[in-house]
């Protein structure tokens, strides 16, 4: 019985990395073209949000998301989800209809198809092998936020390999919240990493299914008094929420 289901999750996922690439490849001379201009950005977030329903349909993921609490999207946010898969990168597509930058690690400048979105502004890519390089992303990122772009920062800076286990909090998200007073949103994924795990893990957890998550209530930055004790809160929320669920399990 345990080879069948390694063999179902093998087969599932390389059916997920070919639906992925596939979508991909059809739409990238589309992409290619739309990116560039003033409405770049704006297009090039059209287009990753129509690949990501698409990519969910046809690998047959669902959501069910609950909001705490309605989020104009004429306003700014910080999102900060916990990382437990690859798949949270394309479901915040599917649950959050703001304008949204990722920051992502620069090694994805590199990848085909999503490295164009990180070249031409979409999205943020954060030099993780030098500190001073890291620190020097945020400066981008602090302009979006003023210009009333929203942001989503993995906080954890990884998944970790002991996911849905949180690993600690970076400073990066909570820093940027205090010195711009724009609301961090925290996001709870509850069982992404059992509908896919780490994709080098052939073996590993993979399946359809319905992907439950939280949106919780903005959390700004008046109400606190550091960027520490802001990064405290997040962090224990979104632990509390797994805590909760997998008691509930």
């Amino acid at each position: 019985m345990r080879k069948k289901y390694g063999l179902f999750r093998f087969l599932y996922k390389l059916y997920f990395g070919i639906i992925y690439i596939g979508i991909g490849l059809l739409m990238y001379p589309l992409m290619f073209l739309l990116i560039r201009g003033d409405k770049g950005i704006e297009r090039g977030i059209q287009m990753k949000r129509i690949w990501s329903r698409i990519l969910c349909a046809l690998v047959f993921v669902r959501t069910n998301v609950k909001f705490e609490e309605d989020l104009p999207t004429d306003k700014a946010y910080i999102f900060c989800p916990n990382h437990t898969s690859y798949l949270d990168i394309v479901l915040m597509y599917v649950i959050i209809s703001h304008n949204i930058a990722f920051l992502g690690k620069s090694e994805i400048l590199k990848w085909p198809i999503i490295g164009l979105f990180f070249k031409r502004g979409v999205d943020i890519p954060v030099y993780r092998d030098s500190k001073v390089k890291a620190s020097d992303c945020l400066i981008p990122a602090r302009e979006e936020l003023l210009k009333g772009r929203s942001l989503v920062i993995f906080p954890e800076g990884k998944i970790p390999d002991h996911a849905p286990k949180l690993a600690p909090f970076k400073r990066g998200a909570f820093s940027l919240a205090m010195e711009t007073g724009i609301p961090i949103v925290p996001i709870t994924f509850y069982n992404n990493w059992r509908l896919f795990s780490d994709h080098t893990d052939l073996f590993g957890p993979a399946k359809p299914g319905t992907a439950k998550v939280k949106v919780h209530k903005p959390l700004y930055p008046k109400d606190f008094k550091d960027y520490v004790s802001l990064q405290e809160k997040t962090f224990s929320i979104i632990e509390n929420e797994l805590k909760k669920y997998e008691n509930q399990r």
